[in-house]
């Protein structure tokens, strides 16, 4: 029996909000009980036929305190942006609601305690990971990747710049804190598949290239506001690419130089195929000049990094290990391009 019926017949009187009113099924208009229910950290999704209503519990993250009324309406409408920013198709409507005696009915846009977002139900087993793992990544659904990423953070880029200008103004200095952040982030809990002088090797090879290569002493002109693309958020269905679950959480992340994204997606590949990928980077100089080989070598290190502690967290053992092992090439490529860099210099 569903959980939303084993409160009803509980008597559940604690606080009513927006999950506790889908999961009871005393929203206006829910009829019938729900197909399956997938619960995350802060949020519950309600599968109803085609369509998928999600709900944020309300609880305190380290990023935001959902709990708070305003707050919680400002991280909602964000998160509705951005995703139906990166993938209209999927992301539908952000519903407003509030309490009408023992239920919750939708009002205008201004009037809501509340909110959910309906989103168009997909098949999420054909995302990025599961190409990589399976080995039926074709060089055409790359260069679409790159395409739509590309077209897609330019509208983004376009609408949110205004509010992140001052990490746009920070320029270099903040895609420098942010190639470096990953390696507090790698260390951060002991992680067994990178020994603590292994991350702290690699932050030194990467402080000495950001010192040495020029790419990172001048304005960053492909700076850009950026979304997360780990490799679950990136669909591919039906010939075409789509994202869920894009907006990163923290304000400091959602700017970056956009060829980390490329970097980020060629690492999981490289580091779980052996082989180079190619195609991404060769898209992406449809958009400009690309960035030196020694860019690209610190940036896989650094989404790297991020991976490894990730994987484990969430139980993949084995992807961890390789991303540990990809981070030990990449760091012995860049030691050989630095030694290469200083001679040339002497010459």
């Amino acid at each position: 029996m569903h959980a939303g019926f084993l409160l009803i017949r509980s008597g559940y009187n604690g606080p009513m909000n927006i999950v506790t009113a889908l999961e009871t099924l005393t929203l206006e208009g829910i009829e019938g009980d729900h197909d399956h229910v997938i619960e995350t950290v802060l949020s519950k999704l309600f599968v109803r036929g085609d369509e998928v209503h999600k709900a944020y519990k309300h609880r305190t993250a380290d990023f935001a305190d959902l709990t708070d009324r305003d707050v919680r309406r400002k991280y909602i409408s964000e998160d509705f942006f951005w995703n139906n920013a990166m993938a209209p198709d999927i992301y539908l409507e952000l519903r407003h609601v509030k309490h009408d005696g023992e239920r919750f009915v939708h009002v205008q846009d201004g009037e809501g305690e509340d909110w959910y977002i309906v989103m168009k139900k997909i098949d999420t087993s054909q995302d990025l990971m599961r190409a990589i793992e399976s080995n039926t990544l074709e060089s055409a659904i790359l260069e679409t990747y790159v395409r739509t990423l590309m077209s897609r953070l330019e509208v983004l880029t376009l609408a949110r710049r205004g509010e992140l200008q001052n990490f746009f103004d920070n320029d270099v200095a903040h895609v420098r804190a942010e190639v470096l952040g990953a390696t507090a982030w790698a260390s951060a809990d002991g992680d067994p598949y990178l020994t603590p002088e292994e991350v702290a090797g690699a932050r030194a090879l990467m402080e000495r290239a950001l010192e040495k290569e020029s790419y990172f002493k001048e304005p960053i002109k492909d700076i850009s506001v950026v979304i997360d693309t780990n490799a679950e958020n990136i669909l591919f269905i039906d010939g075409k690419v789509s994202f869920i679950d894009v907006m990163p959480p923290k304000d400091t992340w959602r700017v970056h130089d956009r060829y980390f994204l490329i970097c980020r997606t060629s690492a999981d590949i490289e580091a779980q195929q052996g082989d180079h990928s190619d195609t991404l980077h060769d898209t992406y100089k449809e958009y400009g000049t690309l960035p030196p080989e020694i860019v690209r070598v610190v940036y896989e290190i650094a989404a790297s990094l991020i991976q490894v502690p990730y994987r484990k967290m969430i139980g993949q053992n084995l992807l961890a290990q390789k991303y540990a092992d990809f981070v030990r090439l990449r760091c012995e490529e860049l030691q050989r391009m630095l030694t290469e860099k200083r001679l040339g210099d002497l010459e």
